[in-house]
């Protein structure tokens, strides 16, 4: 009900919709009539409702930004990507599927070697880093519900995120996501460009013809090359480092890159502040350097003459925090459940 943008002055209406991890079909209709009665002319998701609005784009009477439903689903697959990028520039680790307790508890003895995280998830929110064999044995996974083994790679962490046409790259931005909210999802992020990232993305696009938006999560090994982890086939926060482009970065969505051929961030790092403080600062915030961090990044909700939404996170905070509890979830977890797309049939569940 209180999503951050509705504040802002660049938003010209707010309507709400059926969950769509609940509702599917009954959230693909109310979005088009939303297309229709509106004469909106171009759909782009942000988040995991690219998935269920994927599964329905030709029924929308609208240019719609999202790759082949098919193709989505690969991707967001962790073991299915995986096999994908074997023999590429960056390649995944090892990675290996799971699909009962069995074969969860067959790894115990090699598991402080190995990362485990269901194969559909976002956000490391489930996630197990080299754990002891008693956290094994909570995991419970199925073959509709798999879970993924993939092994441990020590190294610096980047993030990307990248627009493509027919395969084509058009803008492209790297970033460190120095602070976290938990283990999960960053909240500062620091401009980086490691050379293989890049590569990579160039070879993922010349491989799939990928239209859209995309990231990546990689390792930096010491030796400077990149393994990739996992794919997000949608939005990631890397699209903060493009704040002062913002119509070059529209230019790029639409196939149209820059004279230079692919548009990079010009500006410096970024933040969440409000998470910063909630999440980083309870860790950090005795370290001189956590606060120089702080004052160097620019809070991706501040814009000019556009202070609502600063104000409208603390609504924002406030529903979500009362989903969590009503759902008896995390705050991260909350905040998607109405979008998350784990692999279930998209049929409406009631």
């Amino acid at each position: 009900v209180w999503p951050v943008a509705r504040a802002s002055r660049a938003a010209a209406g707010y309507a709400r919709l059926p969950e769509p991890s609940v509702h599917p079909a009954r959230w693909l209709e109310a979005v088009r009539r939303i297309v229709i009665e509106l004469g909106i002319d171009l759909a782009l998701p942000t988040c995991e409702e690219a998935f269920y609005l994927a599964s329905g784009r030709d029924a929308l009477p609208c240019q719609v930004i999202v790759e082949r439903f098919e193709l989505l689903h690969q991707l967001h697959h962790k073991h299915r990507f995986a096999m994908m990028t074997a023999g590429w520039i960056a390649p995944a680790p090892e990675t290996r599927l799971l699909e009962s307790p069995e074969a969860v508890m067959s790894m115990r003895r090699a598991a402080p070697a190995w990362v485990f995280k269901p194969a559909y998830s976002r956000f490391a929110s489930r996630a197990l880093l080299r754990p002891s064999a008693s956290r094994l044995e909570r995991i419970r996974p199925t073959a509709t519900q798999p879970w993924v083994a993939q092994r441990y790679v020590p190294g610096r962490e980047h993030c990307s995120y990248s627009l493509l046409a027919n395969g084509r790259l058009t803008a492209h931005a790297c970033y460190h996501p120095r602070y976290r909210a938990g283990r999960g999802s960053g909240v500062w992020f620091e401009p980086t460009d490691p050379a293989p990232v890049r590569a990579f993305v160039e070879q993922f696009g010349a491989a799939t013809g990928y239209s859209g938006q995309v990231g990546f999560d990689f390792i930096e090994t010491p030796d400077g090359a990149c393994r990739v982890l996992e794919c997000n086939p949608r939005a990631t926060s890397g699209v903060h480092l493009f704040a002062e482009q913002p119509l070059l970065l529209v230019d790029a969505l639409l196939g149209a890159p820059p004279e230079s051929g692919v548009l990079s961030p010009s500006g410096g790092p970024k933040m969440l502040g409000l998470a910063m403080l909630l999440f980083a600062a309870p860790r950090h915030g005795l370290s001189r350097s956590f606060w120089r961090d702080f004052s160097a990044a620019g809070d991706v909700l501040l814009r000019p003459g556009d202070a609502a939404p600063l104000a409208a996170q603390f609504a924002g905070l406030l529903e979500i925090s009362a989903r969590a509890l009503l759902r008896r979830r995390g705050l991260l977890s909350a905040a998607t459940a109405d979008i998350e797309w784990n692999g279930q049939p998209l049929n409406d569940a009631g």
